[in-house]
């Protein structure tokens, strides 16, 4: 995980060990449970993004006794308008062979920003965005000796074989983001990588916005299974049509960081 070593450490002990049979659970269910702050139309984009996921992952490795992940939604004041948008990450979960698998989560946005990013057509990138990282997208790299803070490479074999095959046939290594400051880098593909600064989980939102298949692969270095994938997933049509005109906005800083998600340096910019 993107993080120091004593928010690493407090990440594992939220992580308990569980026997495991040869019997796999089929399929693989996010459950949204929302606890107030949001209206009906903000709930509908956290449902979206949910079916979004759910349509990539379809369940677990061999082995895995798990079917999904709660992730408890909801918006609350945090510290007004700008700074802080939210705070997202896994909050418990299980090692099952060899993995370390998020099977709670907790997504929160300040009540103050959630209309400006409803407004500006960003509220489902943010919300695809950051419902990854709960599910260890980032924040579990670590954990499951994926990437190693500080050295820019991400050596997942499923990701980095479909790496090959998407954008770079000599890749050793897919980039991680080492720029942003803490929360940003190491939670994110690099900005300059072969997928291109479009890519959603990068540390700064472009648009429009995709997900590659080798984000999609990356979900099985941490326990999952995907559908097959050898090229990029577009975004929710809603969500492409919220953004056909945002192409002048200047990019909006995603982190990683297990609780908070901070605004842009220049807020202005998702006015």
């Amino acid at each position: 995980m993107p993080v120091p070593g004593k928010i690493l450490a407090l990440i594992a002990a939220l992580f308990i060990t569980v026997g495991t049979t040869s019997v796999r659970a089929a399929g693989f269910d996010i459950s949204v449970v929302f606890g107030g702050g949001l209206t009906t139309s903000q709930q509908s984009v956290f449902s979206q993004a949910e079916s979004f996921w759910e349509s990539l992952i379809t369940g677990y490795q061999p082995g895995i006794t798990l079917s999904g992940i709660t992730i408890q939604a909801s918006g609350v004041p945090i510290d007004g308008n700008g700074q802080i948008l939210g705070q997202a990450g896994p909050t418990s979960g299980v090692f099952q062979q060899g993995f370390g698998i998020a099977t709670q989560g907790v997504m929160q946005f300040d009540t103050a920003d959630l209309g400006v990013l409803e407004t500006a057509g960003l509220l489902d990138e943010v919300i695809i965005h950051e419902m990854a990282h709960v599910m260890g997208f980032g924040t579990l790299w670590e954990l499951n000796g994926l990437s190693a803070p500080g050295s820019g490479q991400y050596t997942g074999q499923n990701a980095l074989d479909i790496y090959r095959l998407e954008f770079d046939p000599l890749a050793t290594f897919i980039p991680v983001e080492l720029d942003g400051g803490e929360g940003t880098a190491d939670g994110h593909w690099d900005e300059g990588w072969a997928g291109t600064a479009n890519e959603l989980m990068t540390g700064f939102l472009n648009v429009p916005a995709f997900i590659s298949a080798t984000t999609v692969a990356s979900f099985q270095d941490l326990g999952y299974t995907t559908i097959d994938l050898v090229v990029a997933v577009p975004l929710p049509a809603s969500a492409l049509l919220l953004l056909a005109g945002l192409g002048c906005l200047g990019g909006v800083r995603f982190t990683a960081r297990r609780r908070n998600h901070r605004a842009a340096k220049h807020p202005s910019s998702v006015a």
